[in-house]
């Protein structure tokens, strides 16, 4: 059966939108139980898949009216318009209560009439609107149960309708007509019979009723209208052909058909009928026989129904039969035309010619889309996918870790191709892997999103990375999805227009079909006639051995594409669309090297080493004799083809004038909007991508054959020359044929690529197709699998060009009208309208591209402009790339804006420097070309270059104003490393200006040169400063030579800076001032001025650092005095934190400005007080006078009306007293410092109090001198003193318990057990005491008296106390080599002494006395001549005396009478031996002066 044509599945048919109906019910379709049930059930024929197609034309527009019922879902109607705007428009979707049986739609003009049978018994009458959204109304539906007119209830087997009535046929033979729609139901004549009653009359006569000729079970009924009138047919079991008139309800026919004899058990299932010829008065009918004995047998009959139309209708079968087994697949449908019968079986669509003298042998076929299918996702033979991953294991041996990459890439592109993609069936394939979705998450899916979810499917049920385990998985997953393909698109009925125009309704989808083009016809149908070639319109050759040699070379060619398989131009193409790993040609050549040794042992037991080593091993062994078969038969027929043709030389001129017969055809007519505005985008497109297949894998092959031509030159006489000559012309010439086609099949099968919003906002802004095309917006099909390239420029040209498409061919075009549309639109593609001979595909792919750009599919641009300009390059016979009519230069600058707009997405950080670093070579390329001027202003305001509005003859003008645009497009798309350095280049564009000349038809803006530079320069500085660039922004400041705009950038810089954190920068010598030192600290004064001062960094900080590392002493210590200044007036203090924060930087304030003034020479260490907010006020130089002083005025009132310096002393005092406030804060302990240089004594006290001695004793020693000093001491002491003694201790603590409100059982728990609270203060009075100690040992130099003043505290607060031992010590441990007695400087014994007895310890002053005594008395003999001096001794007899008395007047009073009189007898005992010792030396020292 030879080859006619193929599918062409309509693109997106699966994706309609369905508006979902229910149809309400009135009538209990179930009663009386469960027979009723039952039988209710069998009433009718079951549900089965099936669908039909009504042709309707109004005159504006003409459509099929398609209606589709499944089984799985037998309760569901779809309905649904092919026209051409399908698939793009709704369908609608009825639900019934119970499955249907039957359906029928008839269109009027103002709506759609439907009628619809249930399995139980239920007619449904409805009107539709004509735009199937809704019902009509309610009241349009009507009802009715046909169990309710039949007595027995016969089951129906078939049933037919027509406008006003439904016809239902019974196994009883009986063909029952119910006028619904025409007739009430309770009218008369509403239901009447059809049957075969001729014995009635005779049967009464008798006297008993008979029925006539007993016939079978209604197979079959259809309804034609022939000759005008209304004739229904009836196909019984047994054979007969009944055939009754409507309008008069007679049988007008009862033949008894032929039944075939080649088949055993035959029985008549199925009837067709053709349309009526009325020249020769005769309807062609079918008849499907099957046998009942055998399964799978299956028969056609063919029969001629002739008529004569006088009075009477006569009907007559002819006894002539035509029979058209049915050898493969069951028989599907059968649609009849005047000369043609065409059988939709499994397998394919076949169709026969009815005329005389038709055999079997002229049948032609139509391969169905479940061989394409296969073919993509290599499922047709059993080797295909092993040897497609033994080719790539060949091809990327070095390359390995790319396979897997590939691979996947590979299978991705073919489960998204048009054709193969169906959303219903991806579905499906998902469920197998767990994977649910909702039909709105499905449909948001775009097809990036789709190659993700698929992608990681594949990836998890691989579990290993290797690239076995990976391909494993993608053919696990085809295999699947080719499964579900074919169960969710099985062929349901055929459409049949004319006898040529034939369609497909699948479950899931609508196809056409088309004729095969040239090039398949004669690579399918070569036979051993070269004359043959002729045939396939390859009439380009006169002499007859010429179609000898090309017959020869396309044998060596068909031996080279069987060897290698499809899988040499599946990898070709996806390596071309996909991740290109190694180029063309070394694929070409590895190719080659597969052809010359095969795969190699290693690649291919590598991959099936899984099945088995006995299974490899076979693989192998088949592989090397496939391979040496081929070598010899190729050797063979190369040496027969030399000696055919004489020379290679004539062999390559065949080949040369065979491959424009592959080239795209060139049409010159300006039709091309016209033309492919009459035939549906979607069935274009997926014939172009048919075709386009087949051309480039045979272009591709042809490329095979020379490159293997070239390695077996030596092996086949080939000279040098012919060698070279295949090098240098044949292979460029061939390689630009293949990219041509590759880009054709690029646009056929590539979706669109779904835009960013920004970029559709700005640049599409929701272009609408013209409203009669189509209403939706293109931005809703961008992104999806069934809407490709060039759908997206089918529509852009038909928009774009004003015409609207029309029904030429109708909605179902003729095969052959497809060949030629995809032609037509192929030479568009190629050559544009025009299709004149002078233009280069390279100025219609920059065409091609400004469109793609316009619409955001910018992946689509890159691989179009890179193709083309790679194909220019490897072109070895072309003059230049660069001409002057600048092309080139057009590609280069679109290319260039694709790449920029391409870093928009979501790409890798090294992969978007790639792009931003290619784009700017592209666009440098485009300014230097020849005539680069003239082409890119030609381009639109679409393609993004506006209209410069210079004829451009001075070069540097023509690349200053390119170069600032492509800087404005980089800027504009935040690309700023590519920006920059077009405004560097533009930069160098500058000097070669001549502003004065003639250099431009205007002179745009009257720009000097400075003012030109100076915004070049201020854009460098944006631009470096936008990449953190800051050495190189601030080189662009001081190169720039606009004063105001340097000021402006250098403003900006510090504002960069700061924000930043890098303001440092500035204080580190690591940029030049080169005379923006000023500038710079105003910009920082003023910064700091108009800053918060929480800010950081902080500007006050940085202005310090700024000037100090310009040796600005006293400028920096006057900023960072200011910034100390305004925390303490300006800030607002929320919390003791904050307060501690904000003390601590005026602290760290101050000992900066300290230390910068110590910095300076003494005659000039001071500053002066500023104003707040005015830093500018600040000196530049240091005035060369001495600082002025209060005592230094004279005039008080002049004094105080000056504003006095701020020297180190000043600053000092500040910072003990900030230290102060600092510390307090720290305690909790509130107070603010005023600003008087002079420390209040309250703020000791609350030092003291705070236990902040070390502050409170260096406030003392900073502000108070001498006698204040000694004073103020003495307060600190005491205070001190008082924390010492217990009874302070206890009041403070009593205190504090008694705030404390408690309960009796928890008092305990909250101040503890009396011992632990005792030995808290304990532990408090002990360290109390440690530091009286420590501080008074470390102050008492600067007072002899403390000592005294602290033991006169204790005493005078507790009469009792135990004095400390330290104490008592400083007291005791005077220089005794000097004094003796008692007497000594402060502190004395004797003052120790006085305390004691002021303070009524007796005790205690009796034995210092008479320890101080016994000292006296025991002095060594050494001294005792110094203790004999006049006035050497001394004792307190005074307070001696006072002890004495105090003694007996507690003995008198009768207290401590015991204690008393022993320390007078003491008292008396020393005295007495005291004074004895003084008599003695006071003779001794009388005896001795005389």
């Amino acid at each position: 059966m030879r080859v006619a044509g193929m599918e062409v599945p309509i693109i997106g048919s699966d994706s309609i939108k369905w508006i979902d109906l229910t149809v309400p019910s009135s009538l209990n379709h179930f009663e009386n139980g469960g027979n009723n049930n039952a039988a209710a059930t069998t009433f009718s024929p079951p549900t089965v898949d099936s669908a039909s197609a009504t042709y309707f034309d109004d005159g504006d527009t003409a459509f099929y009216l398609i209606w589709r019922i499944h089984k799985s879902q037998s309760n569901a109607l779809e309905i649904f318009k092919l026209s051409q705007e399908f698939p793009h428009n709704t369908g609608l979707r009825l639900s019934f209560s119970h499955p249907l049986a039957f359906i029928a739609a008839f269109p009027t003009n103002s709506h759609y009439l439907l009628y619809t049978v249930t399995v139980s018994g239920i007619v449904y009458f409805i009107k539709l609107f004509k735009d199937l959204t809704s019902i009509l109304s309610r009241d349009q539906i009507i009802e009715l149960d046909v169990r309710a007119f039949s007595s027995s209830n016969e089951p129906i087997t078939c049933i037919a309708a027509n406008p006003g009535c439904v016809l239902l046929g019974r196994t009883d033979g009986s063909v029952t007509c119910f006028q619904l729609g025409s007739l009430h139901q309770t009218a008369p004549g509403f239901v009447y019979e059809l049957r075969d009653d001729s014995g009635v009359s005779l049967g009464r006569l008798l006297g008993f009723m008979s029925r006539g000729r007993v016939v079978g079970a209604v197979q079959d009924l259809i309804i034609r209208e022939v000759h005008g009138k209304k004739i229904l047919f009836a196909l019984h079991h047994d054979g007969i052909l009944r055939a009754w008139d409507l309008l008069s309800h007679s049988r007008i026919l009862s033949h008894a058909m032929a039944v075939p004899t080649s088949i055993e058990g035959a029985t008549s299932t199925r009837l067709w009928f053709g349309q009526p010829n009325n020249d020769s008065n005769i309807v062609p009918l079918a008849i499907l026989y099957k046998s009942t004995l055998e399964v799978g047998m299956e028969v056609v009959y063919v029969y001629s129904l002739s008529y004569c139309t006088g009075d009477k209708m006569i009907l007559s079968v002819d006894s002539s039969v035509k029979s058209f087994p049915v050898n493969e697949g069951g028989c599907i449908d059968v649609k009849l035309t005047s000369d043609k019968i065409w059988i939709l079986k499994v397998n394919g669509l076949a169709y026969y010619h009815l005329i005389s003298g038709c055999t079997m042998n002229e049948a032609r076929y139509y391969a169905l889309q479940e061989e394409f299918i296969a073919d993509q996702l290599f499922q047709s033979l059993e080797h295909t996918s092993d040897d497609l991953i033994s080719t790539i294991y060949s091809i990327f041996s070095s390359e390995k870790d790319h396979i897997v990459p590939f691979v996947s890439s590979l299978y991705l592109h073919r489960l998204l191709h048009p054709g193969v993609y169906h959303n219903t069936v991806l579905r499906a394939t998902f469920l197998d892997y767990s994977k649910h979705w909702t039909d709105n998450e499905f449909q948001l899916l775009t097809v990036d999103g789709l190659k993700k979810e698929i992608l990681s499917l594949v990836e998890t049920e691989s579990m290993a990375e290797s690239p076995i385990s990976i391909f494993q998985g993608w053919k696990n997953f085809c295999c699947r999805y080719f499964e579900y393909w074919c169960k969710n698109n099985s062929p349901y009925a055929l459409i049949l227009r004319s006898s040529d125009v034939v369609g497909l309704i699948r479950k899931h989808s609508v196809s056409s079909f088309r004729s095969l083009e040239n090039t398949e016809l004669l690579i399918d149908g070569l036979s051993e006639d070269p004359g043959d070639l002729v045939g396939f319109g390859l009439d380009l050759f006169d002499d007859y051995s010429d179609r000898e040699i090309l017959f020869e070379v396309l044998r060596c060619v068909i031996n080279i594409s069987q060897q290698l398989g499809k899988t040499a131009s599946v990898i070709f193409y996806e390596s071309f669309v996909g991740r290109q790993i190694i180029s063309s040609n070394d694929i070409i050549a590895r190719l080659v090297k597969i052809l010359e040794t095969g795969y190699g042992s290693l690649t291919r037991i590598g991959h099936v080493s899984g099945l088995g080593a006995d299974v490899a091993w076979e693989r192998e062994q088949i592989d090397h004799k496939n391979l040496r078969k081929f070598s010899v038969d190729m050797l063979l027929s190369l040496h027969d083809l030399y000696k055919k043709a004489a020379s290679w030389k004539k062999v390559l001129d065949v080949i040369e004038i065979y491959l424009q017969f592959l080239v795209p055809q060139k049409f010159t007519e300006n039709s091309g909007a016209e033309t492919l505005s009459c035939l549906n985008n979607s069935i274009l497109v997926q014939a172009s991508c048919q075709i386009g297949k087949v051309m480039f894998e045979s272009a591709l092959d042809i490329l095979l054959l020379a490159s293997y031509l070239m390695n077996m030159g030596g092996q086949i006489n080939m000279t040098h020359d012919d060698i070279s000559r295949i090098q240098v012309e044949l292979v460029p010439m061939i390689e630009e044929i293949i990219s041509e086609w590759l880009i054709v099949l690029f646009f056929s099968t590539t979706p669109s690529e779904s835009p960013a919003i920004e970029d559709f906002s700005s640049q599409l802004s929701l272009l609408q197709i013209d409203s009669k095309i189509n209403k939706r917006s293109w931005r809703e099909k961008l992104g999806k699998c069934d809407f490709t390239l060039a759908s997206l420029l089918l529509l852009n040209n038909q928009s774009s060009s004003g015409y609207e498409r029309h029904l030429s061919f109708g909605c179902l075009p003729n095969p052959h009208n497809v060949i030629s549309s995809v032609q037509k639109f192929t030479s568009w593609i190629a050559w544009g309208n025009t299709g004149e001979v002078s233009s280069s595909f390279m100025r219609r792919s920059t065409e091609l591209a400004i469109v793609l750009l316009r619409h955001g599919q910018y992946d689509a641009v890159e691989y179009l402009l890179t193709t083309v300009e790679a194909n220019a390059r490897g072109e070895r016979i072309s003059r230049s790339i660069q001409d002057t009519s600048g092309d080139w230069c057009l590609l280069q600058h679109l290319l260039g804006c694709c790449l920029v707009a391409q870093t928009q997405h979501e790409l890798h950080a090294i992969l978007r420097g790639r792009k931003v670093c290619e784009a700017v070579s592209c666009f440098f390329r485009a300014a230097s070309g020849e005539g680069a001027s003239q082409a890119l202003q030609s381009l639109s305001d679409e393609a993004g270059l506006p209209y410069l509005g210079f004829n451009g003859h001075v070069s540097a003008a023509w690349k200053l104003h390119y170069y600032q645009w492509a800087m404005q497009l980089f800027e504009q798309y935040n690309l700023s490393e590519g920006a920059c350095q077009f405004a560097l280049a533009a930069l160098e564009q500058v000097d070669g200006l001549h502003l004065g000349g003639d250099g431009y038809e205007r002179n745009p803006s009257d720009e000097s040169t400075t003012t030109i530079k100076g915004r070049l320069w201020a854009n460098i500085f944006k631009l470096t400063l936008d990449l953190n660039l800051l050495n190189d922004a601030y080189c662009a400041i001081i190169s720039n030579p606009d004063e105001e705009s340097k000021y402006i950038c250098l403003r900006r810089f510090i504002i960069v800076l700061y924000e930043s954190g890098a303001i440092k920068i500035l204080c580190n010598g690591q940029l030049p001032f080169i005379g923006l030192a000023d500038k710079i600290e105003q910009e920082l004064a003023w910064k700091a001025a108009r800053t918060d001062m929480s800010a950081m960094p902080n500007p006050y900080k940085l202005l310090y650092s700024f000037e100090m590392h310009r040796h600005n002493w006293r400028k920096a210590a006057s900023c960072i005095y200011l910034y100390s200044t305004r925390l303490r007036t300006n800030s607002v203090l929320k919390d003791q934190q904050n307060m501690s924060i904000t003390l601590q930087e005026r602290l760290n304030s101050l000992s900066a400005a300290v230390n910068a003034l110590h910095l300076v020479h003494p005659a000039y260490a001071w500053i002066d007080p500023l104003p707040e907010g005015n830093p500018f006020l600040i000196e530049r130089y240091p005035r060369k006078r001495a600082k002025m002083t209060v005592k230094e005025s004279g005039n008080e009132v002049q004094a105080q009306g000056l504003q006095f310096c701020i020297d180190i002393e000043k600053l000092e005092c500040e910072f003990v007293l900030t230290s102060a406030e600092y510390l307090l804060s720290l305690a909790s302990v509130n107070w603010t410092y005023s600003g008087n240089q002079k420390a209040p004594s309250d703020l000791v006290e609350l030092l003291v109090q705070t236990n902040l001695y070390d502050m409170a004793f260096t406030i003392l020693l900073k502000f108070w001198k001498d006698s204040e000093l000694k004073r103020e001491l003495e307060k600190i002491f005491c205070a001190i003193s008082l924390k010492c003694c217990p009874s302070t201790i206890s009041s403070s603590s009593n205190g504090v318990r008694n705030l404390l409100l408690t309960s009796s059982k928890d008092i305990v728990d909250v101040h503890g057990s009396p011992d632990m609270e005792l030995t808290s203060q304990q532990t408090k009075a002990d360290h109390h005491w440690e530091t009286l100690e420590h501080y008074i040992e470390k102050y008492k130099y600067f007072h002899a008296r403390l000592p005294l003043i602290v033991a006169d505290t204790l005493l005078r607060t507790d009469p009792q106390i135990e004095l400390p031992l330290w104490l008592v010590k400083m007291f005791k441990e005077s220089p005794r080599e000097r004094y003796w007695g008692m007497t000594c400087p402060e502190p004395s014994p004797a003052s120790l002494f006085r305390l004691y007895v002021d303070y009524g310890r007796y005790t205690e002053a009796t034995h210092l006395f008479l320890e101080f005594v016994e000292v006296f008395a025991s002095t060594r003999p050494v001294d005792i001549i110094n203790r004999k001096r006049p006035s050497a001794v001394w004792f307190p007899y005074n307070t001696l005396e006072r002890l004495w008395c105090q003694l007996e007047g507690s003995i008198n009073s009768g207290h401590m009478v015991e204690q008393c009189d022993k320390l007078k007898r003491l008292l008396h005992v020393a005295l007495l031996n005291h004074l004895k010792q003084l008599k003695v030396d006071s003779d001794d020292a009388v005896s001795s002066a005389g």
